[in-house]
Protein backbone atom coordinates (compact mmCIF):
# COMPACT_ATOMS: atom_id res chain seq x y z
CA UNK A 1 0.00 0.00 0.00
CA UNK A 2 2.98 2.66 0.81
CA UNK A 3 4.55 1.85 -2.20
CA UNK A 4 1.00 2.74 -4.33
CA UNK A 5 1.02 5.78 -2.36
CA UNK A 6 4.61 6.92 -3.07
CA UNK A 7 4.15 6.10 -6.79
CA UNK A 8 1.00 8.13 -7.17
CA UNK A 9 2.52 10.73 -5.03
CA UNK A 10 5.54 10.39 -7.53
CA UNK A 11 3.18 10.75 -10.56
CA UNK A 12 1.61 14.23 -9.61
CA UNK A 13 4.98 15.90 -8.48
CA UNK A 14 6.45 14.87 -11.81
CA UNK A 15 2.54 16.09 -13.65
CA UNK A 16 3.01 19.39 -11.30
CA UNK A 17 6.69 19.99 -12.31
CA UNK A 18 6.39 19.37 -16.02
CA UNK A 19 3.42 21.56 -15.78
CA UNK A 20 5.46 24.44 -14.22
CA UNK A 21 8.52 23.76 -16.71
CA UNK A 22 5.97 24.12 -19.89
CA UNK A 23 4.27 27.16 -18.48
CA UNK A 24 7.50 28.97 -18.18
CA UNK A 25 8.82 27.83 -21.52
CA UNK A 26 5.40 29.74 -22.63
CA UNK A 27 5.72 32.06 -21.13
CA UNK A 28 9.57 32.91 -22.29
CA UNK A 29 8.24 32.00 -25.77
CA UNK A 30 5.49 34.67 -25.50
CA UNK A 31 8.54 37.26 -24.56
CA UNK A 32 10.74 36.66 -27.13
CA UNK A 33 7.79 37.17 -29.18
CA UNK A 34 6.54 40.35 -27.80
CA UNK A 35 9.68 42.13 -27.55
CA UNK A 36 10.38 41.24 -31.22
CA UNK A 37 10.91 44.04 -34.13
CA UNK A 38 7.84 43.65 -36.17
CA UNK A 39 7.77 44.44 -39.94
CA UNK A 40 5.74 48.21 -40.81
CA UNK A 41 3.91 48.47 -44.07
CA UNK A 42 3.45 51.95 -45.98
CA UNK A 43 0.23 51.53 -48.16
CA UNK A 44 -0.50 54.60 -49.99
CA UNK A 45 -2.24 56.02 -53.72
CA UNK A 46 -1.48 59.10 -55.41
CA UNK A 47 -2.48 61.15 -58.54
CA UNK A 48 -0.67 61.07 -61.37
CA UNK A 49 2.76 62.50 -61.37
CA UNK A 50 3.17 65.55 -63.16
CA UNK A 51 6.47 66.58 -62.10
CA UNK A 52 9.46 67.39 -65.10
CA UNK A 53 11.25 64.34 -65.55
CA UNK A 54 14.49 65.44 -64.06
CA UNK A 55 13.02 66.05 -60.52
CA UNK A 56 11.64 62.27 -61.32
CA UNK A 57 15.35 61.30 -61.43
CA UNK A 58 16.77 63.10 -58.79
CA UNK A 59 13.63 61.56 -56.49
CA UNK A 60 14.88 57.68 -57.58
CA UNK A 61 18.67 58.58 -56.71
CA UNK A 62 17.85 59.95 -53.14
CA UNK A 63 14.56 58.53 -52.18
CA UNK A 64 15.10 54.63 -53.30
CA UNK A 65 17.98 54.19 -50.96
CA UNK A 66 17.01 55.99 -48.31
CA UNK A 67 13.82 53.81 -48.36
CA UNK A 68 16.12 50.60 -49.04
CA UNK A 69 18.21 51.27 -45.95
CA UNK A 70 14.67 51.12 -43.88
CA UNK A 71 14.61 47.60 -45.46
CA UNK A 72 12.29 48.73 -48.72
CA UNK A 73 10.19 45.72 -50.23
CA UNK A 74 7.61 46.98 -52.81
CA UNK A 75 5.29 44.20 -51.90
CA UNK A 76 2.46 45.31 -54.76
CA UNK A 77 1.92 48.33 -57.16
CA UNK A 78 -1.23 48.84 -59.47
CA UNK A 79 -3.61 51.76 -60.90
CA UNK A 80 -7.23 50.99 -60.60
CA UNK A 81 -9.06 49.28 -63.74
CA UNK A 82 -6.08 47.46 -64.82
CA UNK A 83 -3.58 46.10 -62.26
CA UNK A 84 -5.91 47.07 -59.09
CA UNK A 85 -8.96 45.00 -58.43
CA UNK A 86 -11.51 46.86 -56.38
CA UNK A 87 -13.50 44.21 -54.42
CA UNK A 88 -15.79 45.74 -52.17
CA UNK A 89 -16.69 49.23 -51.97
CA UNK A 90 -15.94 52.49 -54.19
CA UNK A 91 -12.78 53.76 -55.30
CA UNK A 92 -12.38 57.31 -55.88
CA UNK A 93 -9.10 57.68 -56.38
CA UNK A 94 -7.15 57.93 -59.72
CA UNK A 95 -3.04 57.00 -59.87
CA UNK A 96 -1.13 54.92 -58.17
CA UNK A 97 -1.44 52.50 -55.49
CA UNK A 98 1.52 51.11 -53.84
CA UNK A 99 2.21 48.75 -50.72
CA UNK A 100 5.28 48.79 -49.10
CA UNK A 101 7.06 46.75 -46.29
CA UNK A 102 9.84 47.89 -44.09
CA UNK A 103 11.88 46.36 -41.18
CA UNK A 104 9.98 48.35 -38.82
CA UNK A 105 7.79 50.98 -37.76
CA UNK A 106 10.70 53.72 -36.87
CA UNK A 107 12.37 52.08 -39.92
CA UNK A 108 10.04 53.73 -41.91
CA UNK A 109 9.51 56.74 -39.73
CA UNK A 110 12.85 57.62 -40.06
CA UNK A 111 12.86 57.05 -43.46
CA UNK A 112 9.50 59.08 -43.99
CA UNK A 113 10.67 62.23 -41.71
CA UNK A 114 14.09 62.29 -42.70
CA UNK A 115 15.16 65.80 -44.40
CA UNK A 116 15.90 64.60 -47.60
CA UNK A 117 12.85 62.67 -48.23
CA UNK A 118 10.85 65.58 -47.11
CA UNK A 119 12.40 67.90 -49.49
CA UNK A 120 12.22 65.79 -52.27
CA UNK A 121 8.55 65.40 -51.81
CA UNK A 122 8.00 68.91 -51.83
CA UNK A 123 9.62 69.15 -55.76
CA UNK A 124 7.37 66.66 -57.20
CA UNK A 125 3.79 67.30 -57.98
CA UNK A 126 1.80 64.84 -56.71
CA UNK A 127 -1.00 64.81 -54.38
CA UNK A 128 -1.59 61.82 -52.20
CA UNK A 129 -5.36 60.66 -51.66
CA UNK A 130 -4.05 58.76 -48.62
CA UNK A 131 -0.65 57.37 -46.93
CA UNK A 132 -0.93 55.19 -44.63
CA UNK A 133 1.51 52.85 -41.84
CA UNK A 134 0.42 50.07 -40.57
CA UNK A 135 2.60 47.94 -38.41
CA UNK A 136 2.26 44.04 -38.76
CA UNK A 137 0.57 41.87 -36.50
CA UNK A 138 3.50 39.18 -36.00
Amino acid sequence: MKTGLVYAIGLVAAFALGQVSANRQSDVAHAQTSSAIKAAYLIGAKSPVQAPPENMAKYRDVAIPLAQQAGLQLLGAGIAGSTLQVLEGRWPYEGQVVVERYNSMEALLDFWNAAEYQQLRQQLLTEANFIIAVEAVK
